[in-house]
């Protein structure tokens, strides 16, 4: 039966705004561009999927008649968007088009039938939990960026590690990425987590986490759990359900039991962040390499390029330890603190050739691992 329906403009623009990263994917089925509109009982339910990732949002609608019908998403968010009316009005007519009214502006779009659209995966509702928000968000935010990207070749590093776990009589959510280069870790404490079960660990795709932390960002509370090989997050009136990655996440324990903490300097996070961004002016674009060195209560930073010259730049730390030359990836210390909390940092260094530790007396459950590079001579200054 063809649908008919008015909704308001708001409603449908935070909707349909919310699958553009699911339903813009490039992919092999032209389908998979479209959103899914299910028209009934004075609501419309909208969902995308990129088989990978699935969004489902239930508005709601004045409707006139039900129906299903798929509709290209880009194209509705782009017209949403732009429409000046508060309200939108949706009807089908022949061979699959739709008729949207939007105040003096009339508009005809070509929909697809659903037929083809792939079914919306099943969970247990039993099976998940209560959770604050801001603790799924800042786990993200501690651990997205140093996430592998697809092209680095790496699979079981292009998603992000999710334990729960017990420490001292706590139960956690720990999140672990890395590329390779960098590692970083995340402990948060959250109630409700008694109840969560999935197993040791789940591996979550890098756009899967994307899309965990838009879902959760205006939510005081949501649901979560694991059903299948499959992570859910649920609201009052939204489902995001991610398929998980298989295969295991490298050890990464042997590499923090390894380190020690006991050769540590102390420095100013402003100071020390301010520092590395001007250095990283002067750094070749691929590696952003710069040279690290500590020396009694100094720490000097350079950097150079071969096409525009040379940078220097000198902080004071607080350190006691032996002195030390390496090289670093600039852009790895800069994100780390920019999402580190608190005033001072600790960056604990073994030898010149070890990784360095960053962590913060104000950010408990951050720990940050950067791998250092070799270096050829160091810039000279004049």
């Amino acid at each position: 039966m063809p649908f008919h329906f008015n909704i308001a403009k708001k409603d449908l623009l935070d909707a349909i705004s919310a699958q553009q990263n699911i339903t813009n994917k490039k992919g092999t089925l032209a389908i998979l561009s479209n959103v899914l509109l299910e028209v009934r009982n004075n609501e419309v339910i909208f969902t995308g999927t990129d088989l990978e990732v699935s969004l489902r949002q239930i508005v709601p609608a004045e409707v006139f008649e039900g129906g299903t019908l798929t509709i290209p998403s880009k194209k509705l968010f782009e017209l949403v968007r732009e429409s000046g009316s508060e309200t939108i009005n949706f009807k089908e007519e022949e061979k699959n088009w739709i008729r949207i009214s939007a105040g003096s502006s009339t508009y005809r779009l070509a929909g697809m039938v659903s037929e083809e659209f792939p079914q919306f995966d099943q969970y247990d509702e039993q099976a998940l939990v209560d959770v604050e928000s801001d603790a799924l968000c800042d786990l993200i935010d501690k651990t997205l960026f140093s996430i592998a990207a697809d092209r680095e070749n790496m699979y079981n590093l292009t998603a992000a590690l999710l334990q729960k776990r017990e420490e001292e009589g706590k139960t956690v959510l720990r999140m672990v990425t890395s590329d390779g280069h960098r590692l970083s870790i995340m402990n948060r404490e959250a109630a409700g987590l008694a109840g969560l079960d999935f197993g040791q660990s789940v591996l979550i795709p890098r756009r899967g986490v994307q899309q965990m932390r838009k879902f959760c960002e205006e939510l005081d509370n949501c649901r979560i759990g694991v059903d299948q090989k499959k992570l859910v997050l649920q609201s009052e009136n939204s489902v995001l359900v991610i398929r998980l990655m298989e295969g295991d996440f490298p050890d990464f324990e042997n590499i923090l039991r390894s380190l020690s903490s006991d050769n540590s300097m102390i420095i100013n996070k402003i100071m020390f962040l301010e520092s590395l961004k001007r250095i990283n002016l002067f750094t070749e674009d691929i590696f952003h390499a710069i040279r690290f060195e500590a020396q009694g209560n100094r720490l000097i930073l350079t950097s150079e390029n071969a096409d525009f010259g040379s940078a220097r730049d000198e902080i004071e730390i607080t350190y006691s330890g032996h002195d030390l030359c390496m090289g670093f990836n600039c852009r790895y210390f800069i994100e780390a603190l920019s999402v580190l909390e608190g005033d001072a940092i600790s960056a604990a260094v073994s030898s010149d050739e070890s990784p360095c530790l960053i962590s913060s007396a104000d950010d408990k459950g951050f720990l940050g691992i950067v791998m250092p590079m070799k270096l050829s001579s160091p810039p000279s200054i004049a």
